[in-house]
């Protein structure tokens, strides 16, 4: 029976570890060192910025090549969530990949209060993403929530 108990223990902690391995979240903050650009006679001073997780963007294709640009203008389109929820003061919104995605899709993770992101390129083996945000009576997104956003993919 011992012997029977630490298999199936063994086996439990196998096939847990590589699932987790597979989960992707975005930092709940991001510290950004701003380095001022002073005009003449004056002295600039850096400081480290801390910065609340505010949302995400799921876009197809070349991370690399699509977030070359500095330009906040130039920010590579997002793709549309498969499916959108509204439950009590928040709103789910979902993205499914089949199992065969020819293209790369990567997860741009934002901050606010800065235009500084996180990027990552999604595993192949990542098959849903999910965010949970908190709403409005009206089911508007909230600017300022009072509690971060909810993100996982997996």
């Amino acid at each position: 029976m011992l012997r029977t108990l630490i298999l199936l223990t063994v086996l439990v902690t196998a096939t847990a570890g590589p699932a987790l391995a597979n989960e992707v979240r975005c930092p709940p903050s991001l510290t950004v060192q701003a380095q001022p650009e002073a005009p003449g006679g004056w002295s600039p001073y850096p400081a480290k910025d801390q910065h609340a997780f505010a949302g995400v963007a799921l876009v197809e294709g070349d991370r690399a090549a699509q977030m070359a640009s500095p330009s906040l203008a130039a920010a590579p389109a997002g793709l549309e969530p498969d499916r959108s929820l509204r439950r009590g003061r928040s709103e789910i919104r979902q993205w499914d990949f089949p199992a065969a995605r020819r293209d790369n899709v990567f997860l741009i993770c934002r901050y606010g209060g800065t235009q500084a992101t996180l990027a990552i390129d999604l595993p192949r083996t990542v098959r849903r993403c999910q965010i949970t945000e908190e709403t409005d009576a009206r089911g508007m997104v909230l600017d300022k929530p009072a509690t971060a956003p909810q993100f996982l993919c997996r």
